[in-house]
């Protein structure tokens, strides 16, 4: 069982994360890269007949909900 002061640094870790990545994709360029990849991985179905394939562009379309929900997090 981790005890707090871990806890505490890996909190500040991903708080700080969190930051790099709202500064990434709060940039012009990144708000061109991140419509870019809701465009071509967020709109669409992940299913096919073939289940590599479904499992494929799953995991594309799980990488962009990630960087939405972190640049999401604490948003205010």
């Amino acid at each position: 069982m981790k005890d707090n002061n871990e806890l505490e640094n890996l909190g500040k870790e991903h708080s700080e994360l969190v930051d790099k990545y709202k500064e990434c994709f709060s940039s012009p360029a990144g708000e061109i890269v991140l419509n870019d990849l809701i465009v071509a991985y967020g709109d669409r179905t992940s299913f096919s007949s073939d289940p590599y394939g479904t499992a494929f562009k799953e995991g594309q379309r799980s990488v962009l909900l990630r960087i939405r929900a972190m640049i999401k997090e604490r948003k205010e």
